[in-house]
């Protein structure tokens, strides 16, 4: 893998706060959602999409579709031919729809199926089409990194903060906690016991023994409490001078700083970037580009009929997506140097993958595009009307690429070739 710069860091999805090297952190990675679909319809669940969608239904075992509707819709009626059963829904890929089982794992007959698509065929549209949107959500945003650039400032000090909230809590509060350990032991209590605490003696007994949690507690929420406002405090501080440094055109300061936010930015794959401070306006960039293999292959439409129809791109159409990614993955970055920081005048930017050497048969780097970004032309650009791949005519290219995508290899731009 190229390591052509000083620096690395790794990009991936997910927020992660990092409270720079001094020891606190916490990550948060994507989250999914599942679904409940219900007698009185759908409703959401936390969970992780793809494991099963589940939801309470009669069945009609006579295959009575108007009574077996007008039962569900009424689950306070009774009548011995309907049973209520817990049916789950799990997305099967294989055939592009939901696969309907009871909750023991029997598949539900035709018969079935038919009728609880009947009941519930709004309710099913409505997940159809946040299935589609899952689908389509994953080629999308890789679509769009262009229409999302981070914008210039000059108030850096403002903005190293701006990844961090002081999210440090109130300091624990005695009358709280004695409230939450008094209402939790009495109830821990057996009948006899809370009888006893009549007698003046028991209820001291009873008090000494609820006051002495109360201080244990209390003193453990303030040690954390102080620890977190104290590493809080520390990481301000520390933004706040390196920020200072990063205002007055101190490189390696301007290196530290931008590894700090790439390091919590959010990006919706996962790779390296490599990066070289020339001087305080001048940045190298290598990415790791991601493989043809990490681009979506599949399309999801609903059809007129309410189903959920997915199919897979074209050769061309997933080329053409993966070009629209790798170009603006470079836009993208390049507007993230520029954003953070505002003494940067020109961003090199190069991007490579993997290829087989057929001399040696082992993988080995393979550049693929490298441009000259200048800030001004950058940002007079229309993002949202530009084709990223065509969008490198403004920034001197090294590019080899037809006019189905197809990349070849290119020589990328050196540091030995910046002049200052």
């Amino acid at each position: 893998m190229s390591f052509r710069f000083q620096k690395r860091v790794r990009v991936a999805p997910g927020v992660r706060l990092n409270f720079s090297k001094r020891g606190v952190s916490t990550s948060v990675g994507p989250r999914g959602s599942s679904l409940t679909l219900g007698k009185r319809g759908i409703y959401g669940n936390a969970g992780i999409p793809g494991t099963g969608l589940s939801y309470r239904t009669r069945i009609d075992k006579r295959n009575h579709s108007t009574r077996s509707e007008r039962k569900m819709k009424h689950p306070n009626a009774t009548s011995p031919t309907t049973n209520e059963e817990n049916i789950q829904l799990q997305w099967n890929d294989s055939i592009g729809d939901f696969s309907f089982s009871t909750a023991d794992g029997r598949s539900l007959t035709n018969v079935e199926e038919k009728n609880v698509r009947s009941v519930y065929k709004n309710d099913l549209m409505r997940m159809y089409q946040e299935k589609a949107d899952e689908i389509n959500k994953r080629t999308d945003r890789l679509l769009h990194l262009h229409h999302q650039l981070f914008h210039p400032t000059t108030d850096i000090i403002a903005l190293s903060m701006s990844n961090i909230q002081d999210n440090i809590s109130h300091p624990p509060n005695q009358k709280v906690i004695y409230h939450e350990v008094m209402t939790n032991m009495k109830q821990n209590l057996t009948f006899l016991e809370k009888i006893l605490l009549i007698f003046p003696k028991r209820k001291k007994e009873h008090e000494a023994i609820v006051m002495a949690e109360v201080e244990k507690l209390f003193q453990e929420e303030m040690s954390e409490y102080e620890e977190n406002k104290k590493a809080y405090n520390e990481e301000k501080e520390y933004r706040n001078k390196l920020a200072t440094k990063v205002k007055n055109g101190d490189v390696h300061a301007m290196e530290d700083w931008i590894s700090l936010f790439l390091d919590e930015l959010d990006f919706p794959l996962e790779t390296d970037v490599d990066f070289q401070l020339i001087n305080k306006d001048t940045v190298f960039l290598d990415i790791n580009l991601p493989t043809m293999e990490e681009i979506p292959v599949k399309k999801a439409s609903i059809l007129k009929t309410g189903r959920l129809k997915v199919q897979e791109k074209t050769q061309r159409e997933h080329r053409e997506h993966y070009a629209i990614l790798i170009g603006a993955t470079a836009l993208y970055l390049a507007s993230f140097f520029f954003g953070y920081l505002p003494s940067l005048k020109t961003v090199y930017v190069s991007g490579y993958n993997q290829a087989i050497d057929e001399s040696t048969g082992l993988d080995h780097d393979r550049y693929i595009y490298s441009i000259k970004v200048d800030r001004k032309t950058f940002y007079s650009l229309n993002m949202s009307k530009v084709h990223p791949i065509k969008a490198f005519d403004n920034f001197e290219p090294r590019l080899k690429v037809t006019k189905t995508f197809i990349f070849k290899e290119i020589e990328p731009y050196k540091i030995d070739e910046h002049h200052n």
